[in-house]
């Protein structure tokens, strides 16, 4: 089964949140054991209004960052719990203000160990996995610019790429996007060597090489390798990793399928590793299917072999 990590930056945010109901569950754990019944996503209200005095629920939702909805529900369960109380603002009566009560003011000073607890089990994991300064700077380049923003710039960019078929002057470009991606995943293999160094051998024996361009830079490629008797390998598909997730591999994927057809093969396989799910459902969706592998692999990290089955009058995946 596919986990979240293998889906790299995609579903960061996914993970984040996954780390964050962890890091949750754990403080909701000791907070019970002291008898509080609280939940920690409670208390981030109680450390301003301990520090900035009485707020309103539009404030602590732009200081949190929050909807007003959803600091209003928050808010309402710390009135229920009887730690923070509600009062008019002096010079609005119509706005009401928050503010600790008692109560909350007793419960903050006696969860005081629990926190510095808390500080110091968070430095241990930030010995080795430092997490603060880097969210910290992502919270403030996206109060810069929005995701929302950056991901319309990048919608634009895929509709920008352009597929470009094999020159001379993109050999260097081919081999150096196989080398990247190959270094990342597993290791450059005799076999691989010899194909990305010698990619005229592909165009002269009636294969192709197609590179995807993003405004002046190359930035993905792949391959069809002529076997003889009809029979083509898609191969050597790489796309730079920071242009993974543009829908670039789709691109080159269908490029290299209506390549195939019209140099009217009669089989279109591919050989691949199972630890990369991602490629092997973009395969599937664009209507390879997994079959016996009819002679043994010339790559030591094959272990999935796969055959473009397009069902009859159905266009391609991205068409």
């Amino acid at each position: 089964m596919t986990g979240l990590h293998e889906y790299g930056t995609l579903l960061l945010g996914t993970r984040m949140r996954k780390v964050a109901e962890t890091m949750y569950a754990g403080v909701d754990e000791v907070y019970r054991g002291q008898g509080v019944k609280l939940p920690s996503r409670c208390f981030p209200i109680l450390f301003l209004l301990r520090d900035h005095g009485r707020l309103g629920i539009s404030e602590l939702a732009r200081l949190l960052g929050q909807s007003h909805p959803a600091v209003s529900q928050m808010s309402r369960k710390l009135l229920e719990h009887g730690v923070v109380r509600e009062g008019p603002d002096p010079q609005d009566d119509r706005r009401r203000l928050l503010s600790l009560s008692q109560r909350g003011v007793n419960l903050m000073a006696r969860l005081e160990p629990v926190w510095q607890a808390i500080v110091q089990a968070l430095g241990e994991l930030e010995a080795t996995h430092p997490l603060s300064a880097p969210l910290t700077a992502i919270d403030a380049a996206l109060e810069g610019r929005s995701f929302a923003a950056r991901i319309r710039s990048h919608l634009a960019a895929e509709r920008e790429v352009e597929i470009l078929p094999f020159s001379r002057r993109y050999a260097a470009d081919f081999k150096r996007l196989n080398f990247e991606w190959l270094e990342r995943f597993f290791r450059v293999e005799p076999i691989d060597e010899q194909i990305l160094s010698r990619p005229k051998d592909i165009i002269r024996d009636g294969g192709a090489i197609l590179l995807a361009r993003r405004g002046r830079e190359i930035v993905g490629t792949c391959a069809l390798i002529n076997n003889g008797d009809g029979r083509y390998e898609f191969t050597k598909m790489a796309v730079t990793a920071n242009c993974q997730g543009l829908g670039i591999g789709r691109k080159l994927l269908d490029a290299g399928i209506d390549a195939y057809t019209a140099l009217k093969g009669r089989q279109l396989f591919l050989e691949t590793n199972s630890v990369l799910k991602p490629a092997i459902k973009l395969y599937e969706s664009a209507g390879f299917v997994h079959a016996s592998r009819p002679h043994a692999s010339g790559y030591e990290r094959s272990n999935v072999y796969m055959v473009y089955r397009k069902a009859k009058g159905a266009g391609h995946a991205g068409n």
